[in-house]
């Protein structure tokens, strides 16, 4: 299926991105055109820089820009659960301000691994993370295998990005609040009701402005309490407990 036929939402948490936002907002809208019809969310988590004036200028001149406000910083998974809620149209993808997806790959991407449920993007490199984010990431990524080792065993990469139908996220929505673990949820979700899951590499894109807001110690003890509390329930699955 061709892209000028698929209804497309973008989601983009922001946080202090006075920096980066308009370009980010450009770039995407420039892709946008692609699809029947397309719509970015983005969601300012409590922002204390210029980024909420700038994305109210934005939103004059792009007509299919939603901003939605956090009156406080909440965190990425619970902004991401937020936009999951306003979408509109029949495929959701998420990004960050810094652009670590391309837009001009999105298109492409869909287009190549057309039809799925939910496509995994996983990073075919790490070039441009600090040292402290490639630690936390590596770490994430192996407690993962640990406690999924099969649902996981055809995915490498849970923490970059993912295309979902918005029918089969409304069966797999999360309830974690870590950052670093909602995206492996709902990949786990949907491996567990055994939609169709396929994965595709692709470039990760190294941050221009300001710096990444991410890896927080709180975050990786939050990560750790959602990862035990869902392998709970993984076991509970398999057992024919749960459903």
């Amino acid at each position: 299926m061709k892209c000028s036929e698929i209804s497309l939402s973008i989601i983009m948490p922001v946080y202090n991105e006075q920096e980066n936002i308009m370009f980010a907002i450009e770039q995407t809208m420039l892709e946008c055109k692609n699809f029947k019809k397309a719509e970015l969310i983005v969601i300012n988590d409590g922002s204390n820089d210029d980024t909420n004036k700038k994305l109210i200028d934005l939103s004059i001149k792009y007509p299919n820009l939603i901003v939605l406000k956090n009156h406080r910083n909440i965190g990425i998974a619970k902004s991401l659960r937020y936009g999951f809620l306003k979408v509109l149209n029949d495929y959701i993808l998420f990004n960050s301000a810094d652009l670590p997806l391309d837009p001009k790959e999105i298109c492409n991407i869909i287009e190549q691994k057309f039809p799925f449920d939910l496509l995994v993007l996983e990073r075919k490199d790490f070039s441009g993370i600090s040292n402290w984010r490639r630690f936390v990431s590596v770490f994430n990524r192996i407690i993962l295998h640990i406690m999924f080792p099969i649902a996981l065993l055809d995915i490498a990469d849970c923490n970059y990005t993912f295309i979902i139908r918005k029918d089969v996220l409304k069966k797999v929505f999360p309830g974690s609040i870590s950052s670093n673990f909602i995206e492996a949820e709902i990949i786990l979700r949907a491996k567990y009701l055994k939609y169709n899951v396929k994965t595709i590499e692709t470039k990760y894109n190294r941050r221009k402005f300001s710096r990444k807001h991410f890896g927080k110690l709180r975050n990786i003890m939050y990560s750790l309490r959602d990862i035990i509390i869902f392998r709970i329930y993984s076991i509970l699955i398999i057992l024919g407990i749960r459903k």
